[in-house]
């Protein structure tokens, strides 16, 4: 998975980063998704492109964390549909399998810009 994260930085400069978590300590999956995401400057602060698929399995809650810059691309209901194509492998006892879907249905719509990455078009 971690290549997988490297080649999409290398082409678009998004980072798309995975973590599993055991337990959400009480906490709400999107503030600790936020503060994840705050806390290790997931993405490039001047275009704010990071994403974060977390997962708490031991919960059952998965959620798709996605900074400014994206939001347009990979939108609520986009982030809301990759969840759900998740949820049958879960339920399957597949976690593997569902974080890999995830990663790469994230993954697909992130390298479906073709305009990107943005930093280039500013440069030219």
């Amino acid at each position: 998975m971690t290549a997988r994260s490297s080649a999409l930085e290398k082409v678009t400069s998004d980072q798309l980063v995975i973590v599993t978590l055991p337990t959400l300590r009480g906490a709400k999956i999107e503030q600790v998704g936020l503060a994840l995401g705050r806390g290790w400057g997931v993405g490039r602060h001047d275009i704010d492109n990071g994403v974060i698929l977390l997962v708490a399995p031991n919960e059952h809650k998965v959620r798709v964390e996605v900074g400014y810059g994206l939001e347009r691309l990979l939108s609520d209901d986009r982030a809301g549909k990759i969840v759900r194509d998740m949820l049958p492998l879960f339920r399957a006892n597949e976690p593997a399998q569902a974080i890999s879907l995830g990663e790469t249905e994230i993954i697909q719509v992130l390298e479906s810009d073709k305009l990107r990455p943005q930093y280039l078009r500013k440069a030219a």
